[in-house]
C-alpha cells in the first residue's frame, strides 16, 4: 500500500516509492529505493523535500516496530534485491552482465530478422517482440547498468538493429524511473524495439552516408516514421501505443518536429519518452559520418535544446541514467582520467569508474577500478563549467564492461 508521509517520519527499513519534489531538490537519482543506512536518512532530511510516498508492501510502515532487515526487503519479485548497489559483489555483477549480454544478442538477432521480414513483406513475429520486451525489462530490473552498457557497443554493420535494442533498454529504464506499471514498462521496451522499423525502406547508401545528406536524401529519411507506422498497422496484435511511438518519435515539444508537427501534450507520453531515448542513443553512438559524443556531454547538450524535449521527462531520464552515465569520462582531483562503469544509486555524484590515464604524466596507466563513494576515498570529480565532450579527444578508452 502506498502512503504519503513527512520526511521527518522516515526510518531505516522503509521503501521510498516516490520523492515529492523536483529532482533538483535532492541528490538521489532513483525515485524508488530501500532506506538501508543512516546516510540515506541524513540526505533525505537535509534535502528540500518535505514529503515522500512509501510502499508498505516493500518496506516498513509508519506504525511498524523495528524488524529484521529481511522483513524490510521482502518484495513481490520473489526476494531478488533489485536495490542492491550497482557495484555489488563481482561474481553477481559478472553473472548479470552475462545474462544481459544474452538479452542484447538475442534482441539484436530478432530485430534484424524483423527488419528483414518487413523488407520482404512478411508478417512480423509480434509475440516474439513482446517476449523480448519482457526480457529487456527484466534485465533492467536485475542490473540497470548491464544492458545499457552492452547496448552501447555497436558495429557499423549492425547499427540500425542495435540502436533499436539500445532504445528499448533506455525506454524500459525511463519507464521504471517514471513509476510506470509492469505492462507500461513492457510497452515502452516494445516501442523501442520497433520505433525505427520504417527504416527498412531507406537505401543503405543514405543510412550510412559519411557526409551531409542532400535535401532529397533527408526527405527520404523523414518518411520512415510514416512508412513504419503503415507497416505496423498491417500487423494484428501491435499495441496502438507502440504504433504511436513509431509514428511520432521525431515530434518536438515546440511543434517543429515531423511528420505531423504535434506540440506539447498533443504528443503522447510514450512518444515524448521515445524522442529522448532515440536522440540520446543516436548522439552517443559512433556513425560513419561522426564520432559519438560523451554521454555526460550529451545530456548537457540535450538540456540546452530548448523546445525539443519534454523537460520533466528529460529530468527523469537524467535520474535514470545518472548524472554521469556509463561511458562518461571523468577528470579527477588525482590528476587522472577515468571512465564510468557503474552507478551508485544513492550517490549520483560518485559513480564507480575505471582509471586509465594520467594527466600529469600525459600517458596511459595501468587500469584500476575505484568506487568514488567508498568510505575513505578522497578522490573527487573535477567540476566542469560546462559538459566536456571527451569522446572527441582521441583517447583510447577502456571497456566499460567488466
Amino acid at each position: 500500500m502506498l502512503k504519503r508521509v513527512p520526511v521527518s517520519q522516515l526510518r531505516i527499513g522503509m521503501y521510498i516509492h516516490e520523492l515529492c519534489g523536483s529532482w533538483l531538490d535532492h541528490s538521489f537519482w532513483r525515485q524508488r529505493f530501500l532506506i538501508q543506512q543512516d546516510s540515506h536518512l541524513s540526505r533525505l532530511r537535509d534535502s528540500k523535500l518535505e514529503w515522500v510516498w512509501i510502499d508498505t508492501d516493500r518496506g516498513l510502515d509508519v506504525e511498524d516496530q523495528a524488524q529484521p532487515m529481511a522483513r524490510a526487503v521482502g518484495r513481490r519479485d520473489g526476494g531478488r534485491a533489485q536495490d542492491a548497489d550497482a557495484a555489488g559483489p563481482a561474481d553477481e555483477v559478472h553473472q548479470a552482465y552475462e545474462r544481459a549480454r544474452g538479452v542484447r544478442d538475442a534482441s539484436g538477432d530478432v530485430v534484424a530478422q524483423m527488419f528483414s521480414d518487413a523488407q520482404l513483406g512478411r508478417r512480423l513475429d509480434v509475440q516474439q517482440a513482446e517476449r523480448l520486451a519482457q526480457d529487456v525489462a527484466g534485465s533492467i530490473d536485475e542490473h540497470p547498468d548491464a544492458l545499457l552498457s552492452l547496448a552501447r557497443i555497436k558495429r557499423a554493420d549492425q547499427y540500425t538493429y542495435m540502436h533499436s535494442v539500445a532504445v528499448a533498454a533506455l525506454m524500459a529504464s525511463l519507464a521504471r524511473e517514471l513509476g510506470h506499471s509492469e505492462e507500461q514498462v513492457r510497452l515502452a521496451g516494445m516501442a523501442g524495439l520497433l520505433h525505427d522499423i520504417g527504416k527498412v525502406g531507406i537505401p543503405e547508401k543514405i543510412l550510412n552516408k559519411p557526409g551531409r545528406l542532400t535535401d532529397e536524401e533527408f526527405a527520404i529519411v523523414r518518411r520512415h516514421p510514416v512508412e513504419g507506422a503503415a507497416m505496423l498497422r498491417e500487423e494484428p496484435g501491435i499495441p496502438p501505443e507502440v504504433l504511436d511511438v513509431c509514428l511520432h518519435h521525431h515530434e518536438r515539444i515546440d511543434g517543429r518536429g515531423y511528420p505531423d508537427g504535434l506540440a506539447g501534450e498533443q504528443i503522447s507520453l510514450l512518444a515524448r519518452m521515445g524522442a529522448i531515448c532515440d536522440v540520446y542513443d543516436a548522439i552517443t553512438s559512433n556513425r560513419p559520418y561522426k564520432k559519438g559524443w560523451d554521454p555526460a556531454f550529451s545530456l548537457g547538450k540535450m538540456a540546452e535544446w530548448t523546445g525539443q524535449f519534454d523537460e520533466d521527462i528529460l529530468a527523469a531520464f537524467v535520474r535514470a541514467l545518472g548524472r554521469f552515465p556509463v561511458g562518461s569520462i571523468l577528470s579527477l582531483t588525482s590528476g587522472e582520467l577515468a571512465v564510468v562503469v557503474a552507478q551508485n544509486r544513492d550517490a549520483p555524484d560518485a559513480p564507480v569508474a575505471k582509471v586509465f590515464y594520467s594527466n600529469r604524466l600525459c600517458q596511459y596507466t595501468a587500469e584500476r577500478r575505484i568506487d568514488l563513494s567508498a568510505p575513505g576515498c578522497d578522490i573527487r570529480i573535477v567540476p566542469a563549467v560546462k559538459p566536456v565532450d571527451w569522446a572527441q579527444s582521441g583517447l583510447n578508452l577502456p571497456s566499460v564492461v567488466g
